[in-house]
Order: C-alpha cells, then structure tokens, then sequence
C-alpha cells in the first residue's frame, strides 16, 4: 500500500463517516420549521373548519401551559380527528416532538392520504423516515415537497442529506447549496456541501468550507480532521501534520487518526515523532485496530529501520488474533520474519512463515518470503522449489521469476537467469526488470 493511501484510508475512518446528523434535531431553526403554523395556500394545506378549529385552539392553549400530553388528548379525543388532515397533521407533529416516531409516523401518512399535496406533511413526514434512516423514502417526500415550493433550509438541507447517504455527491451538492441560501449559518448543511465536495473530489473546495466552520469554532475538532484529509489530497502534508496534532492535543485524536500522523512524520522523514504517534495508538485503550498497527509496523519496516519496526512489533503481541482476517495476519507473520531476518534470528522467523503456511499452505508472499529465508541460509535447492511453488500462483509468478532469476545470478548462472527474467517482465513489465534483464543477458552472451 502506497503511504499516501494509508494515511487517507486511516484519516476517513475518522473524518469521513457519514455525517452525523442528530445535533439537528435540537436546533432552534429545526423546531421552528417544524412547528410552524398553517398558511392560507390551499394547493399546499388543507382547509380548517370552524369545528376543527375549535379543536385545535383548544390543543394550542394546552400547550401555551406546556401541556404537550393535554394537547394530544383533545386531539386524540375528537370525533373529527379520523377525517381532518389539519388535526392528524398536528397530532403528529406533538407526538413527534414527545419522541413518539412510530405514531407520528401513522398520523402523517393519514393525514397524506387525505391531503396528498400536503407540504409540511410530506416534510415532517421525511424528518422521520431520516431519523429511522429510510432515506430512499424520505427522499421521495422530500422531493415533492420541494415541487410544492418548500425552499426552506430543512427540506432543502435534509435532501441533500438523503443524497449524500446514497453517495450521490453531485445532487448532494446542489441540495445542500440551496440549503445554505436560506439556513447559511447551519452548520449541518456547511459541512455536508463540503463532505459532498469531497466526494467529487474537489478537494479545494471542501477544505475552504471546513476553515470556514473551523473559524467559527474552533474547539469543535471534526472539521480539522476532515480538512487534513482535504490537505493530505491537496499534497499539503504539513498543513495536514498540523491539524492532527493540534487535534492530538486537545485529546480528541482517535487511535487511527494517530497512526494517520504517524505515516505523515514518516513522509516526511521525521522517524522518532512517526514512531511515538504509532505508539501512542497501539497504547491507547482501545488501541487502534490490529490492521492498522500492522500498517504502521510495515511503514517503518519498509525503510528499513529495523530496530523501531522491532519495538513496534512487540507492541503488537498484545493483540488478539483469533478474528483477524487471513490477510492482516499474513501481514503480520511476514514483517515479524522480516524483522527476525534483518536485526533478529533468522532461524525464529523462518519458523514464524513456516508456521503461517502450515495454516495457510497457499499464501503466495509467505511462500516467497520462506524462498528468502532458504536462499540466506545457503538451502538454493529448497529456496528454488518453493520459487517455483510460487510461480504457479498466477497473482505472484512474476514475483516468483524475478526472483528465481536474481537467485541464479547470484549463482553464475546467466542463462538460465534470463529465462526467468524474461517471463518476470512478461508477466508483469516495469522497466526496472528490462534493465536489468538487458544486463544479465550481456554477461550470458558467449
């Protein structure tokens, strides 16, 4: 895995989970909307007799006491209440503010049946189906209630919503634009335009809109997150470094987010501070997943500073394996042999992959990694079947011949060297193996 795409994949399991919406709930622009009162536009609200009136005052003065419960009982009360769109658009909307959802949800679907043009139903009745997270129906109410002229911020906000959750970034956009024209200080919706923007990879975009939510506050941490996988895009790693550690020290770093810093020291050559991020996720509680410090201990591995991958790697003896995937502890079992070849013993990691294939007898990079160990130990024919082992596997022949044909050369053996090397590039061409192969084949010629 390239280190930007580590640092990316680790950042969004932080950053970049779908929005979190329930702060909404409790907004003062979101019981406005909902609560409001009805107008005189009969395309879009039902008509209100003198009898449903009555009936409806009386609920008002119930709740001009804080008697919400009094209020649903005159309603649930009436005769009427079955037949008056206006009285079950009312008994809903108290039972939806009581946290009563499943009710609510009924009375406005009666209520739908017999006013179907009815907006603020349609709106209240969507409001749901988010906070159930039935968003594909929600949608659908949300959409027509816009056709009958809700431009407000929630209708507009919520849509946008509904889109992003089906990863339809482009509507997402245009939705939560709209949103912000007549709700620009929702943060709600600032933060879902700039996700969206995100999405469509205008990386630009979105870390413009998160500095704007982060000078408006900025102990709140998410945006600082979410703008250092904006800068991590961008190629602004330190601007990325400095959000995460500013994020770090305010204790508001998640483990993974540590290991995200972590592979941006690495970038950037700055190995101790790398090393004490990735220690610091795998001594958290919880500590950050097993996956991911497996990540961190092959990032430091690969640069070959052996000593802190070995520190690393016994932190990561504390994990529980009986759920990691085939793949993670493949992982784990090649660099904590590469680790006992280079500043360990050899013979501990040998034993470590051969262990591994006992369990996985097909895993083609352990295969290869036990041809090294043999090759080192002076085993050539032992390294040479397990090379050809290998190359049988169609996913690591090319890997397998390059190195059967580098084993060869070590040996003298030119010729036979260039057939390998000739099938390596076949199968795989990078023009590292062509120079090398045009190399080989000079000395092979008489």
């Amino acid at each position: 895995m390239r280190l930007a795409a580590a640092i990316l994949l680790t950042i969004a399991s932080v950053a970049a989970e779908p929005l979190p919406i329930d702060g909404l709930w409790t907004s003062e622009a979101f019981r406005k909307s909902v609560t409001g009162s009805f107008g005189i536009d009969s395309r879009i609200e039902p008509r209100i007799t003198i009898d449903e009136e009555f009936y409806l005052a009386e609920a008002a003065e119930a709740m001009a006491d804080g008697d919400r419960d009094a209020a649903i009982a005159v309603l649930t009360g009436s005769s009427l209440l079955a037949e008056s769109p206006a009285m079950l658009f009312t008994l809903a909307t108290h039972q939806l503010e009581n946290e009563e959802q499943d009710s609510a949800v009924e009375n406005y679907e009666k209520a739908l049946e017999l006013y179907p043009n009815f907006r603020d139903a349609l709106r209240n009745l969507a409001i749901l189906l988010v906070q159930q997270e039935q968003f594909e129906e929600a949608k659908t109410h949300l959409a027509r209630a816009i056709e009958l002229g809700s431009r407000e911020g929630l209708t507009t906000g919520l849509l946008g919503y509904c889109h992003a959750m089906a990863g339809h970034d482009r509507a997402a956009v245009e939705a939560y634009r709209l949103a912000t024209l007549t709700q620009p200080e929702e943060r709600q919706w600032i933060e879902g335009l700039a996700q969206s923007f995100a999405g469509l990879s205008r990386s630009t975009d979105a870390a413009d809109l998160y500095q704007q939510l982060i000078d408006d506050r900025p102990a709140v941490m998410r945006p600082w997150l979410a703008q250092a996988d904006a800068f991590v895009i961008l190629d602004q790693p330190v601007s990325a470094i400095a959000n995460l550690e500013l994020t770090h020290r305010t204790d508001d770093l998640e483990p993974a987010g540590l290991v995200s810093l972590g592979h941006l020291y690495l970038q950037e050559g700055l190995i101790n501070l790398a090393v004490e991020r990735y220690q610091a996720a795998m001594k958290a509680t919880p500590a950050v997943s097993l996956e991911k410090a497996v990540d961190a201990v092959e990032q430091v591995a690969r640069i070959q500073r052996w000593t802190e991958a070995g520190h690393l790697a016994k932190l990561v003896e504390q994990y529980e394996t009986e759920s990691a995937t085939p793949e993670t502890l493949s992982r784990l079992y090649r660099v904590r042999a590469l680790i006992e070849l280079e500043i360990g013993d050899p013979e501990a990691g040998a034993k470590l992959v051969e262990d591994w294939l006992a369990r996985e007898p097909t895993d083609g990079l352990a295969i290869l990694l036990l041809a090294r160990f043999r090759e080192e130990g002076g085993k050539r024919e032992e390294a040479e079947m397990l090379l050809e082992q290998a190359a049988r596997d169609p996913e690591h022949a090319a890997a397998a011949h390059l190195a059967h044909g580098k084993l060869l050369v070590d040996e003298g053996e030119y010729e036979a060297a260039v057939d390998h090397l000739e099938k390596a590039h076949e199968l795989e061409p990078k023009e590292s193996v062509a120079r090398y192969l045009r190399a080989i084949r000079e000395f092979a010629s008489p």
